[in-house]
């Protein structure tokens, strides 16, 4: 009953996930702008590693999904607590406080120490903004590449601040992790907006110097651009949790893998706190989701790539603009999942009409077709299973799978972990409770647009109790190898069937260590196949 019971609690969530996954078509813009981003590190002086981070910082490395807008100065001692009860506000007061949005604008406008101010920038980052159809349009017209120079007038309202705030630095091996190296932390980021509306526009124009100016009205509008004031809103903060680490040298694990510094994880872990707050910014907010159409299907090729941040196994959904005979126009509607592959293209040029495709993959939904609208939607990468395996070694079972192709640039790799609990008779002790856990690694094939083969090997350690063992539990390595076979219901939504095989390796040991006896010796018949079926949602 209690089985039946978790079974439905999930389905009954994974409809709720579902209606917050997929918004209204009519809510979804169908274009897209370049953001530009001015990133800082708000430093809380006289916390541990804090001096680590602002070493580190400036070195960073930039997505080229936005244009930097990076300033001589990117870490500020915070003239604030942490503690403050609108941290947020107090954030924006500083920044006003210290110019900063003027600022960005200056940078926008190359703005020179004798005041003048140029559209150098603002033309080439329009130019650059373009996509094809827009160069081919333009082109048509009696104004040609000035009518795409003219778009980058639009991109300084997409002018954006992320504060990123590193705390609760550890050192894994100070924190009493002896078999794990490297770093942990938390990282909050605070994104503000520049609101260059078009009241602020003109109060900037109005400090325009020309030319022709008299020294007089130089002065004037020099002035009057001393007293500008440029406004900025909070759009949203986010928390991550960063981890750079790896395992000990003298670990199994650790043997295989290169052992890096101290000081090479560290600057790992900042620029993870870089990397991993732009990623979940772009969960939420609007003008950080890339928006752009099918170019070529079968296979699914699209014209965006590293100028859009694109990487591996990011998630774009598809829509088809239907016509609404209630509202009189046409609406996007959900249509299915695609990912990036690891084919990406860089495309980091001003467009001429003929750049390159990056190639996708389908992994939900129906058929697709060219010129349906695509737009970003970032994914944690975990997915949650639930279900029950029936063999000699069964059970109540649980797996989370994370996909990792943004890490490692492979589609569809998963590292996963797997549990499970039972109890069986055997010849040497009645119903004794097993609870095996372990880890691998999974590959995903989509056989057709809604049903994946997932082949995974791992390693695990079964435990057993019973009353009568005399040196505490009993524990055993095993191997696993098998592969599961999942259908869509909805795309985050699925119905899954697997097959495993396990195979115990080594002997049993107990609390004193190794027993000389093998598994099967205790549990006569205990490994081989197992069958399992479950739900399993993507988050």
């Amino acid at each position: 009953m209690k089985k039946i019971t978790l079974l439905t609690a999930l389905v009954l969530l994974s409809f709720a996930l579902i209606a917050q996954d997929i918004e209204k078509g009519n809510k979804i813009p169908s274009t897209y702008d370049r953001s530009s981003l001015t990133v800082f590190f708000m430093k809380f002086s006289g916390e541990k590693y804090v001096d680590e981070v602002e070493n580190q910082f400036p070195n960073i490395s930039l997505s080229d999904k936005y244009y930097n807008n990076n300033l001589d100065i990117v870490v500020f001692d915070a003239p604030f607590s942490r503690s403050e009860q609108a941290l947020n506000k107090a954030i924006e007061s500083f920044l006003i406080q210290k110019d900063v949005p003027k600022s960005i604008i200056s940078k926008w406008y190359n703005r020179k120490e004798d005041g003048s101010m140029d559209l150098n920038l603002v033309f080439d980052r329009g130019m650059f903004n373009a996509t094809d159809a827009q160069y081919i349009k333009a082109q048509a017209t009696k104004r040609g590449e000035n009518m795409l120079k003219d778009y980058g007038n639009r991109l300084v309202g997409k002018s954006y601040i992320l504060v990123l705030d590193y705390k609760n630095i550890k050192n894994l091996k100070k924190s009493g992790y002896e078999k794990m190296r490297g770093w942990n932390a938390v990282v909050d980021g605070y994104l503000y907006k520049i609101k260059f509306d078009l009241e602020t526009q003109n109060a900037l124009y109005d400090c325009w110097i020309y030319p022709e100016d008299t020294p007089e009205i130089r002065q004037e509008k020099i002035n009057k651009f001393k007293e500008l004031n440029i406004p900025i809103e909070f759009v949203t903060k986010t928390t991550v949790n960063i981890s750079a680490s790896q395992p000990t040298e003298d670990t199994t694990l650790g043997k295989l893998i290169k052992q890096k510094s101290e000081e090479e994880l560290f600057e790992e872990l900042v620029q993870k706190g870089y990397d991993e707050s732009l990623y979940y910014l772009e969960r939420k907010h609007e003008d950080f989701m890339v928006k752009t159409t099918i170019y070529q299907v079968h296979p699914i090729r699209v014209k965006i790539g590293l100028k859009e941040g694109l990487k591996c196994d990011h998630r774009y959904f598809a829509y088809e603009y239907v016509y609404n005979e209630k509202t009189n126009r046409a609406e996007p509607k959900f249509r299915g999942v695609i990912r990036a592959t690891s084919k990406i293209v860089d495309n980091r040029k001003v467009a001429k009409g003929d750049t390159p495709t990056s190639k996708f993959y389908q992994t939900a939904g129906r058929k697709l077709h060219e010129g349906y609208l695509l737009r970003q939607q970032n994914d944690i990468g975990l997915e949650v299973l639930v279900g029950y395996e029936a063999g000699e070694v069964g059970g109540v079972y649980g797996r989370i799978d994370y996909r990792t192709g943004r890490f490692t640039g492979v589609k569809a790799l998963f590292i996963y972990l797997e549990g499970g609990i039972d109890s069986k008779d055997y010849p040497l002790y009645d119903a004794p409770a097993f609870v095996h856990y372990g880890a691998g690694l999974a590959k995903g094939f989509m056989l057709t647009r809604n049903l994946e083969l997932r082949p995974y090997v791992g390693l695990g350690q079964e435990l057993a109790t019973h009353e009568d063992f005399t040196n505490g539990s009993l524990k055993a390595l095993y191997l696993k190898g098998g592969a599961n076979l999942a259908l869509n219901l909805k795309h985050n939504f699925q119905v899954m069937f697997g097959m495993g095989s396990y195979s115990f390796i080594g002997n049993a040991e107990d609390d004193d260590g190794d027993t000389g006896l093998t598994w099967n010796d205790y549990f006569e018949g205990r490994s081989g196949a197992a069958t399992m079926f479950g739900i399993k949602l993507m988050f």
